[in-house]
């Protein structure tokens, strides 16, 4: 897997318009779909880090892909779903950085991880692969955090009820886009991260956006919306969970505002993986004291 660290909009921009592996992976997917104009869905081969064994990977045209009435194009970020795992590309990528990331820290005392998900299929997979992993849901404003309720923990993440310095590694799998204080999370996440621990994010962004675009904001008990509600899917909830906003670079600097240090989005492709697409994560470290 190729993996390129961005700090600033305007590089990130330049390898997308002008790297020639960019070029060629994109080539690459057009032809795909050149070949499949009329296809519901198909498999691709390739491998599975997250299984570790070759697989088909499911493409489809779910989760909002572009169509037209000559051709179409998957929403590659939430598809290429490994026949095995059943997870997607960007759960895969993650569950990968993960594994790496443990895997470089093995001779360490025993890595603590916090997953912000508890009933997912990615957080199975934690759970069953490394000893010393926790989950959670948001499960209501009036449950206090650290309450287990029919084996769920629910923590809200703007007001975590962790000790200060807990884990070692936190991952949050596209959920900082629903939380109404996103700032207010972030200096939580560094509250309960161990010095030296590190910060491991996916969420739907905007790399054209300098600034993070408010879609709504929490009055006291009642939602004021500032655009047209978007809805992503929740597991404990039919219908679904509201997205309190659209993240630019600035949130880079939310990061850092806090401490954080070497704050990147981290672009990453690969053909033999399944890696398709403009796929990305973030990460950030917290200092050693």
């Amino acid at each position: 897997m190729k993996t390129s660290k961005f700090y600033k909009q305007q590089d990130f921009q330049h390898f997308l318009e002008n790297d020639p592996d960019v070029r060629e992976y994109w080539q690459f997917e057009t032809a795909i779909m050149s070949r499949r104009l009329k296809a519901k869905s198909f498999l691709l081969d390739g491998y599975c880090k997250v299984c570790d064994k070759p697989t088909t990977f499911l493409v489809d045209r779910l989760f909002g892909a572009q169509e037209t009435s000559q051709s179409w194009t998957p929403n590659w970020r939430e598809r290429l779903v490994c026949t095995h795992c059943q997870l997607n590309n960007r759960q895969r990528a993650i569950l990968h950085v993960i594994k790496d990331t443990i895997a470089t820290r093995a001779n360490e005392h025993a890595i603590s991880l916090y997953a912000m998900e508890q009933i997912t299929p990615l957080f199975a997979w934690l759970n069953q692969h490394f000893e010393h992993v926790t989950g959670s849901e948001y499960l209501g404003e009036k449950i206090e955090g650290g309450t287990i309720i029919k084996g769920m923990r629910h923590e809200n993440i703007e007001a975590l009820s962790f000790a200060d310095q807990s884990f070692d590694i936190i991952l949050s799998n596209d959920v900082l886009e629903h939380v109404n204080l996103p700032e207010q999370a972030i200096a939580e996440i560094y509250r309960i991260l161990k010095p030296g621990g590190e910060f491991f994010m996916t969420v739907p962004f905007h790399p054209n956006a300098l600034k993070t675009v408010r879609r709504a904001e929490l009055m006291g008990s009642q939602i004021k919306h500032l655009l047209p509600p978007i809805y992503h899917g929740n597991p404990l909830s039919e219908k679904g969970s509201l997205v309190f906003n659209d993240f630019g670079w600035d949130l880079l600097e939310q990061f850092k505002a806090v401490g954080f240090q070497e704050v990147s989005l981290c672009h990453c492709c690969s053909y033999f993986y399944g890696y398709f697409g403009i796929q990305y994560y973030f990460m950030a470290y917290k200092p050693l004291i």
